[in-house]
């Protein structure tokens, strides 16, 4: 990643492992792993299909999935009350093709 000294910031990602048969979500352990954070408000079509606002972007070189648990800088990963959900998850590809980092707008 070309700018990847400016990812200081630290955000949490839990894995979502599968729903059982009540759909309950179950989620690995959170992880914390480094980001660029920039709040900004942009309208998007979510993964579902549906309009969507999103009110930040985090840059990372961090697979993130859609159904993934996040914790944005500065909240406790594991808390359920901050846990957010990506809306749209853009990979975005270095000169050869490869994936570089992505792009988790939130």
């Amino acid at each position: 990643m070309l700018l990847g000294h400016r990812l200081k910031q630290r955000f949490g990602l839990a894995r979502l492992l599968g729903v059982n048969d009540r759909g309950q979500e179950d989620f690995s352990t959170p992880t914390v792993h480094a980001c660029r954070f920039e709040g900004s408000t942009k309208r998007l079509v979510a993964t579902d299909g549906t309009d969507a606002t999103s009110e930040a972007v985090l840059f990372t070189k961090v697979e993130v999935r859609p159904g993934d648990g996040l914790w944005l800088p500065g909240a406790t990963p594991g808390d359920l009350n901050t846990r957010r959900r990506p809306l749209r998850v853009t990979p975005c590809p270095n000169i050869r093709g490869e994936t570089d980092h992505y792009e988790v707008y939130v």
